[in-house]
């Protein structure tokens, strides 16, 4: 059946129930009855289809015979088996009326968590835009929604705790001299507006405020939070930067502090992520405050200053309700608050830390940059990859105890440096973005032509969303043009700030501790 993600157990069984214009929807959620009223039906045959809270041992079972039952235990189970009977209507619509197999269909997900992240940094991406994007995160059951906030080129909501943050950090004046001006960011309101509409659909919006690098937004605001007080002026190039906040400066954790608090009362989400990634310490090694934390901290380097600051803000985060997610390099230190979440994206090939955490309990879940970052050219990370990946394939040697307990899912990340326009990141979005639902969701078990064959019926849901994408063929190109579009995507990153971002790449990995 032409379902995705993939369901645990589905039952064919003899003869077709209609659903029409005439079907008696029975449903106490609202949310319910808008998501089936998606097409023009005509009359038809007078049957019903009810939703009901019950007991059952899956997320939901749906039951097509004659009339339509769905039952779950909860209202959110109710909405998955929704999405499932939207996609089954929509393969069976002919002239306004829907032809549907009988069938008994019971589900459930693989992994908890099921993530797509967007960075709205880069490039600023319209509350509307958002909203397009979590109708078809909801369509293929992920459940939660990475909203890269803030980074060197800027800082994404509006800010009554800092408005120099919304004043002198969120605009540039081009890109690698391109002329074309970014700039943008989401209301107070705007925000709410996207939570609310998320959580109608059982979408968490999780929010990023990158920790203590990718800040250089945060220093163009308030030069007297960098190690130097130097006032900077807004870069237009990418990669990483050194330029980063002072660990030894107590006025950055007040800042920190107040940042999160305004933020944390905007998402209700338990989690919130804080980056960690890419920090390089030329500028704490030769900073006088943060050599003198150190001291008095009893640090053996800056990679543990990282670890210390990190903790820092974790405790802030604590004290605030929230569940802390960090990118993988903030384990290096060694002295990583345990309670901290570990999203996976690089590691190395053997990705020694990362295994390690988990082995030691960590919960974590898998982003791996091949083949999951999905900004990347279909050249690169090809559909047929990114469907095929298992994600825990990257832990050998880990009990499978400690794999079924900690590994909480999977997420693919959507960058934004090279996605400037609405129908270049639904082209790079879709369809990987489904492959990795399915993955959250569904069984290990893999069929590639299968869930081709079964994507055809989504990607016409997308044309009715008014949704872009790329046609499964052109995601699967050749070597060739995969070749073609490697070397493209790589010449493009040709520039002389590259050469400085190496470095500074170089210098972020140095101490680290695996």
């Amino acid at each position: 059946m032409n379902i995705i993600p993939r369901p645990f157990e589905t039952k064919v069984k003899d003869g077709n129930t209609c659903f029409s214009a005439s079907t008696r929807v029975n449903c106490d959620f609202d949310i319910i009855k808008s998501e089936l009223n998606f097409l023009d039906f005509e009359e038809g045959e007078v049957n019903d289809i009810t939703f009901k809270i019950g007991e059952t041992d899956f997320d939901y079972e749906l039951t097509i015979d004659g009339d339509i039952t769905v039952v779950a235990k909860t209202e959110e189970g109710l909405f998955h088996g929704c999405q499932t009977l939207k996609q089954l209507i929509f393969d069976g619509y002919r002239d306004g009326v829907a032809t549907l197999e009988n069938c008994v269909i019971k589900d459930k997900p693989r992994f908890p968590y099921r993530s797509f992240m967007l960075d709205i940094v880069r490039h600023f991406f319209d509350k509307e835009v958002i909203k397009g994007l979590i109708d078809i995160l909801a369509l293929v059951k992920i459940n939660r929604f990475h909203l890269h906030l803030s980074d060197n080129q800027g800082y994404r909501v509006e800010s009554t705790a800092f408005p120099a943050l919304n004043e002198k950090a969120n605009f540039r004046p081009g890109t690698k001299g391109d002329g074309v001006p970014v700039g943008g960011y989401l209301t107070k309101d705007d925000v709410r507006e996207i939570v609310a509409y998320a959580g109608e659909r059982f979408i968490e919006v999780v929010p990023e405020v990158d920790l203590p690098g990718h800040t250089l937004a945060f220093l163009l605001a308030m030069p007297e939070l960098g190690c130097t007080g130097e006032q900077y002026t807004p870069t237009e190039s990418y990669g990483i930067d050194d330029r980063i906040l002072s660990a030894g400066n107590e006025k950055v954790y007040d800042f920190v502090e107040k940042l999160l608090t305004e933020l944390s009362e905007l998402f209700p989400s338990k989690y919130f992520h804080l980056g960690g990634d890419e920090v390089p310490k030329s500028q704490w090694r030769q900073c006088k405050k943060c050599q003198e934390l150190m001291a008095k901290e009893g640090l053996n380097d800056c990679e543990e200053l990282q670890g210390y600051f990190t903790n820092r803000v974790i405790n802030i985060l604590k004290s605030l309700g929230k569940t802390p997610i960090v990118w993988n390099e903030a384990l290096y230190s060694g002295i990583l608050d345990d309670s901290a979440i570990c999203q996976y994206w690089s590691d190395g090939k053997k990705a020694t830390a990362v295994r390690d955490a988990l082995a030691s309990g960590r919960k974590m879940y898998v982003s791996r940059t091949f083949p999951y970052y999905i900004d990347y050219p279909h050249g690169m990370n090809k559909l047929k990859s990114t469907y095929n990946f298992e994600p825990t394939s990257c832990f050998k040697g880990v009990s499978a105890e400690n794999i079924d307990e900690n590994i909480m899912g999977v997420e693919c990340p959507l960058w934004t440096e090279w996605v400037a326009d609405v129908d270049k990141l639904h082209c790079q979005a879709f369809p990987r973005t489904i492959a990795v639902a399915e993955t959250g969701w569904s069984t290990p078990e893999k069929d590639y032509k299968d869930f081709e064959e079964r994507l055809y019926n989504v990607l016409g849901m997308l044309e009715a969303y008014e949704i872009g994408y790329t046609h499964p063929k052109k995601a699967n190109p050749n070597p060739f043009k995969a070749l073609g579009e490697t070397l493209s995507f790589l010449i493009n990153m040709i520039e002389p700030a590259a050469i400085k971002s190496l470095i500074n790449a170089r210098d972020a990995k140095k101490g680290m501790k695996k």
